[in-house]
């Protein structure tokens, strides 16, 4: 199963070996994982190389789609998305994203969530897709909500931070209304 997503100025696709380099870079960014745990492709190389391989091979079973993204221009590999935890009885499923540093404030995660939805809903024939993500992390807020989502609620005191403190869990949603 190939899968290219392809946007105005972006495309989602399946991530290549190549893309292992970047991928280690990218996530070592500190912003990235400062409402997150560990990401396990930050450790090194062969890590990240896993993890790639490990994309791959859940979405060939469909238990998962994580993808890369990329600019249509350049064709540089600039974060990734993926929809996971997928409930196929309820057809529901939760989205996660992130772009390295360097492609903020571009509009790109809103055109990736925008383009990853829609193939959630057109192509996966899923029906409500969430996203959760710490209270501190407004901007997640911002794109899901320019991407259509909703606020669903907020669990409070739900997640703990390195610093030792409690923090809510911000939940957003859209249903597949078509």
């Amino acid at each position: 199963m190939t899968i290219k997503i392809v946007g105005e100025r972006i495309y989602l696709a399946e991530m290549r070996e190549q893309d292992a380099q970047l991928l280690y870079e990218y996530s070592k960014e500190p912003k990235l994982n400062e409402y997150s745990g560990p990401y396990k492709a930050s450790e090194s190389i062969e890590k990240a190389m896993e993890y790639i391989i490990s994309c791959r091979k859940n979405i060939l079973e469909k238990s998962s789609y994580i993808l890369g993204i990329y600019e249509n221009e350049t064709d540089n590999f600039v974060g990734t998305i993926g929809f996971f935890d997928l409930n196929k009885e309820n057809k529901n499923g939760e989205v996660g994203f992130w772009v390295a540093k360097d492609y903020w404030n571009k509009g790109y995660m809103t055109d990736s969530v925008k383009l990853m939805t829609n193939y959630i809903f057109k192509i996966l024939k899923y029906h409500r897709v969430y996203a959760h993500f710490h209270e501190l992390n407004k901007s997640v807020g911002r794109v899901l909500s320019k991407a259509g989502y909703e606020k669903e609620g907020e669990l409070k005191d739900a997640l703990k931070l390195k610093d030792g403190k409690f923090y809510s869990d911000m939940i957003y949603g859209i249903v597949n209304t078509q």
